[in-house]
């Protein structure tokens, strides 16, 4: 009996044993930004072979499993380790990768053959994961990549207007008349980063294409990239095939953006009623919106992109596509852009693969007039005495079109808007990348590409038939058109070969050569008129006064050579160095080849034995780092030669006469620098701890010097190698991850940099202040941004009133009292004029001196919570609107109530326009740059539309603004392009950065 029990109890099993033995389970794996991961390795411990690897869209599956679970185990270079026990037969595991705090493996862009180890290099170089911060959030620029996630890279604002680029700077300013906009490169290929107006060529870049982006940050570490590379490198890798089956990947955006608070935040101006003394007051946001006719509104936004990826046999393929549309706060103010990317791959062998790389965009950008010209943004300057009501208690009798306006101090916003300016880009950038490694000990890296930027820049005021616009444009009114053409073309030719081999068992060398030739050439083709004969005309040839057109040619060339050895003694201790040598065509002709060296070491004292049985078991890993080398920044191009300009002669013939006087000694800035640091990870590598001290002098810095009439040449200024410029600071990024569970976690960063540089020399070392476009300072002279020996670059300065009186009667400040620049004081102006003689003083910077952010990330199952707050702080800047409205149109509640006030204000708000330090302000401030809300959907749900996987994120952008400042936002400057110049310390009527809110979906297939 129990032996036929026995049996028919083993019959019964053998179903079940049957169904354990072809057990499976399949699952994706994602980062904590809920990025599904490829080429993870997936194992199920205690059964050897038993594994997979994620495919394209993160999934997996293992199958032949026994037992009720089974733990596997996750593993992928840059994140933490992962053991997770699951069910057999579960079909939807998900699991959760956290970045480790400190990951010296991972591989970055230098200049040798191939990539290096990150444990192998001397110096800093920040990287971003760009897949995974859009992931998180969905940044709309290369800029916002880049705000708050490497330290020591600024980016400072101008105007928030759609289609504006902000100044990038690498560690500060070292440069008096160079350019600091730091070099960029995509897929290898030296690329056009410069601006046109308001218009940055860093928004032509995709962020979808991007995979990531690594910054090379001061001379030491961008010494192989030579000449211009002193402000730093920027490059950027796009996304790359991978083997496997095709992945499909679409995301749909949409949302809108507005003026947060525009009421609030814009001006409201006062006038004294002369007839009963009554206050009157305008508020051009909340006038116009009473009007009927708002003066801004919110601007809608839309992206949509789509990609493929996979790969098999040799062959692995990328191609993406992008359409994205933004508008502004006011109806002429928008962007479109369409991209489109191809990127190939092919590994015919194991010695030999070849890459390509092709991106094409095209891109219209609106603008519209702010700073210097009206726009929408002017009702800053609002007048109540310009309205309506006004009219009758200012004139008897009232003028036509008194308070047609309604205020506005130039015309009322259509009118603004009749001028249309517009910039059509079309751009392609793309490489060739041949791989060949002949041996297993040597490498060679062939690469060409190019980049072609063709601008067509335009402004059109239509012909007027309205009486109104016509009123207000009054001879203009029958309308212009101006058209300027320039094409932009840098083209790469590199080489790069190395040679690697043990000299010992413990010692491994590698050296390294490479040459470089840079190319770019601009040109341009400008054509204008004005006075249409009719309506509906468009054309410059349709105008009745043509202006004679104009064109222009401008090449540069760079010749580049260098040479690295590197020992690695047991595989923690690098030594490196090496040697780059530069010609430019902008060098004088005197000036030849210019030489830049660098040492650097890395020592991962963590792998030492002797340190690691010495070292508190909470440090996991601990690496030291140094390094010394130079780069430099070449000249302007063509300031180097002696010109000659053709102008009108006698009987109408052209001849000859002077222009610029050149420099055949003209060499480039050369900068050294010192940076050392360590990077530390901890509590089993939840804590990383990453920071840098540099050190930088700028030799040989550029200055436009004033020429002696004596030369008798007729230019004003010359450029020269006269300057010195000291720069030090420091930068640290701190990570870790608070709480880290199964279900939940909670990430933090905190990057922050600082930067001081002083002036060492100016010119003959003089303490003389020089201002920024040339030339000394006279006393009487009114500025802003200077250069003066002992302070640092761009420096503010102005007159400092002290102290005054008030006097009750008159209802003015008298005997004004400035700052001598000597702990003293002396009168403001020359005693029974209006002529300043106090001297100009120190009173802050204009760029700041302290920049990070601060990051969180929260996650709760499928939930993902992002939030980045950044700042800047230790600069000032002069509040145009304000000094305006107070100084020029007397329109502020200083000058109409002056008793209320300390007499030092009304000393400045009663002045013309010479005294400004109460309009200079602390613009320090905190920004809540970005929140996002994402959710990872199960896999059920994604289905129902057949993807894979599906995302939803709600994000927002520019939310609140910590600041003392007065104006409108501290970010705001006048546009400076891509050098810099005396604006950045001012700020007038520019539009500040939007509040947005997006909503986004992403499907995976």
């Amino acid at each position: 009996m129990t032996a036929i029990r026995l049996f028919h109890v083993a019959v019964l099993a053998i179903p079940a044993i049957a169904r354990a033995q072809t057990g499976s389970v399949a699952g994706t794996v994602v980062t904590e930004a809920q990025r599904a991961l490829s080429g993870v390795q997936v194992t199920v411990e205690g059964v050897a072979g038993k594994g997979a690897v994620t495919d394209g869209s993160g999934r997996f599956a293992i199958s032949g499993l026994s037992g009720p679970s089974v733990v596997l185990s996750v593993r992928y270079i840059g994140y933490r380790p992962v053991t997770d026990t699951v069910r057999v037969g579960k079909m939807d595991v998900r699991i959760v990768l956290s970045e480790r705090a400190l990951e010296l493996s991972s591989i970055v862009v230098t200049g040798t053959a191939g990539g290096a180890e990150k444990k192998e290099l001397g110096t800093s170089v920040a990287t971003i994961n760009v897949a995974d911060v859009i992931a998180q959030s969905p940044v709309p620029s290369l800029e916002g990549l880049l705000n708050g996630r490497a330290p020591g890279v600024d980016i400072i604002g101008t105007t928030g207007q759609v289609g504006a680029g902000a100044q990038i700077r690498v560690r500060g300013v070292g440069s008096f008349s160079l350019s600091g906009t730091p070099l960029v490169y995509i897929d290898g290929v030296r690329t056009n980063n410069g601006q046109t107006g308001i218009v940055s060529r860093f928004n032509d870049i995709a962020p979808e294409e991007i995979s990531s982006i690594e910054v090379l940050k001061g001379p030491a570490a961008a010494t192989l990239y030579g000449t211009e590379a002193a402000r730093g490198v920027i490059n950027i890798i796009t996304k790359r095939g991978e083997q496997g089956a095709t992945k499909y990947t679409f995301t749909a955006q949409n949302g809108t953006q507005w003026f947060q608070n525009a009421a609030g935040r814009m001006r409201t101006n006062y006038w004294l009623n002369p007839k009963n003394d009554s206050l009157w007051s305008i508020n051009f946001v909340t006038s116009e919106a009473a009007h009927g006719t708002p003066l801004f509104q919110h601007g809608p936004l839309s992206t949509y992109t789509g990609s493929a990826s996979g790969g098999a046999g040799i062959y692995r393929g990328f191609v993406s596509g992008e359409w994205n549309e933004a508008n502004g706060i006011v109806s002429s103010n928008s962007r479109i852009a369409k991209n489109v990317r191809t990127n190939i791959s092919i590994v015919p062998s194991s010695k030999v693969s070849i890459e390509t790389s092709a991106g094409y965009l095209t891109s219209k950008t609106s603008t519209v007039g702010e700073g210097g010209s009206a726009g929408a943004i002017w009702g800053q300057f609002a007048e109540p005495q310009r309205t309506l009501a006004a009219c009758p208690i200012l004139f008897n009798p009232v003028p036509r079109g008194c308070g047609w306006s309604r205020g506005s101090l130039v015309s009322p916003p259509e009118v603004y808007s009749q001028t249309q300016n517009w910039q059509n880009v079309t751009r392609f950038t793309g490489s060739a990348n041949l791989k060949y490694d002949p041996f297993p000990w040597m490498s060679n890296r062939f690469l060409i590409g190019t980049d072609y930027t063709l601008e067509d820049i335009n402004t059109y005021l239509p012909f007027q038939t309205d009486s109104i616009n016509m009123f207000f444009l009054g001879s203009r009114f029958d309308g212009s058109r101006a058209e300027t053409t320039q094409q932009t073309t840098y083209n790469t030719y590199d080489y790069a070969g190395s040679v690697h081999f043990d000299v010992r068992s413990n010692v491994q060398s590698k050296s390294t050569v490479g040459v470089q030739y840079y190319t770019n050439t601009q040109t341009a083709l400008a054509a204008s008129g004005t006075h249409f004969p009719s309506p509906g005309l468009s054309t410059i040839s349709a105008t009745g006064t043509k202006a004679s057109p104009t064109s222009s040619l401008l090449g540069n060339n760079t010749l580049g050579a260098y040479g690295q050895q590197e020992f690695a003694i047991n595989d923690r201790l690098f030594v490196t160095g090496a040697v780059r040598v530069d010609n430019n065509s902008a060098f004088g002709s005197e000036a030849h080849f210019t030489t830049y060296p660098k040492v650097s070491a890395s020592w991962v004292a963590s792998d030492e034995p002797m340190v690691k049985n010495h070292m508190p078991r909470f440090v996991d890993e601990l690496r030291f780092r140094g390094a010394y080398g130079g780069s430099g920044q070449q000249p302007l191009t063509n300031t180097a030669l002696r010109t000659l300009a053709p102008v009108a002669g006698p009987n109408g013939a052209t001849t000859l006469t002077n222009s610029t006087i050149g420099n055949l000694n003209l060499k480039p800035e050369r900068v050294l620098g010192a940076e050392g640091g360590f990077e530390a990870g901890l509590f089993n590598d939840r804590i990383g701890i990453d920071l840098t001290l540099f050190s930088d002098v700028s030799h040989d810095a550029i200055l436009a010097s004033p020429v002696a009439p004596s030369t008798a040449f007729g230019a004003s200024t010359q450029y020269i190698n006269a300057g010195q410029i000291n720069k030090k600071g420091y930068e640290l990024g701190l990570k870790g991850q608070i709480l880290n569970h199964r279900n939940f976690g909670w990430d933090m960063r905190l990057n922050i940099a600082g930067t001081s540089a002083k002036i060492i020399r100016l010119g003959a070392g003089s303490d003389t202040l020089i201002n920024v476009t040339g030339g000394n300072t006279v006393v009487g002279t009114v500025g802003d941004v200077y250069q003066r020996v002992g302070y640092s670059p761009f420096d503010l300065y102005t007159y400092r009133v002290v102290s005054a009186t008030y006097n009750p009667a008159t209802k003015k400040a008298i005997n004004a009292m400035c700052d001598n620049g000597k702990g003293g004081v002396v009168a403001c102006f020359a005693p029974g004029t209006s002529t300043i003689q106090a001297p100009l003083v120190y009173v802050g910077h204009s760029i700041p001196t302290t920049t990070g952010s601060w990051t969180n990330t929260f996650r709760y199952g499928r939930f993902n919570l992002y939030a980045m707050v950044d700042f800047q702080r230790g600069f000032k800047k002069t509040d145009t609107n304000y000094e305006q409205v107070c100084q020029v149109f007397g329109d502020c509640l200083e000058n109409i109530y002056p008793e209320r006030y300390s007499p030092v204000a009304v000393a400045t708000a009663q002045d013309g326009g010479v005294l400004q330090d109460y309009f200079i302000r602390d613009a320090s401030f905190a920004k809540l740059r970005e929140v996002a809300l994402s959710f990872d959907t199960p896999l059920k749900i994604a289905r129902v539309v057949g993807a894979k996987g599906l995302a939803v994120t709600i994000s927002g952008r520019n939310l609140a603004t910590r600041t003392r400042y007065t104006g409108l936002d501290p970010e705001n400057s006048i546009s400076a392009g891509g050098g810099m110049s005396g604006n950045i310390g001012s700020d007038q009527t520019e539009y500040p950065q939007f509040t947005s809110f997006v909503v986004g979906l992403r499907f995976t297939y």
